[in-house]
């Protein structure tokens, strides 16, 4: 598999992963999300600061700042020979983010899920992500400052050192780790599929559709909508995790609001409450973002002198007319708002469950 490829499948599956959060959210359940990137960000810094401690301990070494160059570099010797460390550490990070991850959704949706107007949600968390990056920024304690926590190697890295030809190349662990961030997307999906076609898909949509009328039918509207939150925080914190193993540093540069637009973007154009609608506004904008990226390397290659970042830059230029675009000709995304499609036996079970 070639690095394109390999990239594009690992981004793909992230923007998957992360859209379909925002879609359960938002399309599902009707409150809408502009902190995106404070769980997403989230999810890589406890992912960052967890591995870099994890290693030393499993492998008896002393704990280091870990912001060093020291430090940094005897991280990725451990995960470079020692399988079983490397892989506990990449499990225990994932678990506690994701945790981490559903504790933090519920505990900044709380005092606002109180308050009628959703958008009052969308405020706390788009001012609760943006001080999220501020601290993480200028507190090097935190996650070192502006150069933010590197050194975080590829779970599969120590297949280098392994005597099996196929598996000690170059593009071998990539190529792995790209396959379980597609197994992780696909688990995803699965998991909203299941979720949005039971009877709590059903009290999501009414939930979103007429809170006044769900509580009237003896819907708890407060709990359905920060169960949503939690479960949707918890896989942007999943997102977070599977990323910062793939690029390789947890950096603040890269959990902004400009991201959560992309991420916005990706949920309009795909089609509120689908699915199949959220996979499809991923990829068209994973491969704008990767295109552009290789429009950035063509144009150092053959036209010297040129700034490549008016290529790389261009991407957000794309989104907001595609963006402008949809609004306009295809307000409800490419794919419109799928059916639930629950099992009538479950309904009624669901109905006696609540009648008694």
């Amino acid at each position: 598999m070639s690095g394109f490829f390999i990239s594009l499948v690992s981004s793909l599956g992230i923007y998957i992963i992360l859209t379909l959060s925002l879609n359960l959210e938002y399309g599902y359940g009707g409150q809408p999300n502009f902190g995106q990137a404070l769980f997403y960000g989230m999810g890589a810094f406890m992912t960052a600061i967890l591995t870099s401690n994890l290693l030393f301990v499993f492998t008896h070494h002393p704990l280091a700042n870990i912001c060093t160059i020291t430090s940094l570099v005897q991280r990725e010797s451990i995960a470079a020979s020692n399988p079983v460390a490397t892989l506990l550490a990449w499990a225990i990070s994932g678990l506690v983010s994701v945790l981490v991850g559903a504790l933090i959704g519920f505990a900044a949706s709380y005092p606002a899920l109180r308050v009628r107007e959703e958008w009052y949600l969308a405020m706390v968390l788009l001012v609760a992500a943006q001080i999220f990056t501020i601290i993480f920024s200028y507190d090097a304690s935190l996650g070192c400052g502006f150069d933010g926590i590197a050194g975080i190697s590829n779970p599969f890295a120590w297949l280098t050192s392994t005597s099996i030809p196929i598996l000690n190349s170059n593009y071998a662990f990539p190529s792995i780790y790209a396959g379980v961030i597609a197994l992780f997307a696909y688990l995803c999906y699965t998991l909203t599929e299941r979720l949005t076609n039971s009877p709590f898909g059903r009290q999501l949509k009414a939930v979103r559709d007429d809170w006044l009328a769900a509580s009237t039918l003896g819907k708890n509207v407060n709990a359905i909508r920060a169960q949503v939150m939690v479960i949707g925080s918890a896989m942007a914190s999943l997102a977070g995790w599977l990323y910062v193993y793939y690029i390789g540093v947890a950096n603040t540069a890269d959990y902004t609001s400009t991201f959560t637009f992309s991420i916005w973007v990706m949920m309009i154009l795909g089609g509120y409450a689908n699915n199949r609608g959220a996979i499809t506004g991923a990829l068209v904008l994973t491969l704008i973002n990767e295109l552009t990226l290789v429009g950035s390397t063509l144009v150092q290659t053959y036209i010297p002198g040129f700034n490549p970042n008016i290529v790389n830059y261009s991407k957000y230029l794309l989104e907001s007319l595609l963006l402008l675009i949809l609004l306009i000709y295809r307000p409800k995304g490419l794919l419109k708002e799928s059916r639930i499609r629950t099992p009538a036996y479950t309904v009624f079970k669901d109905g006696e469950k609540n009648s008694e």
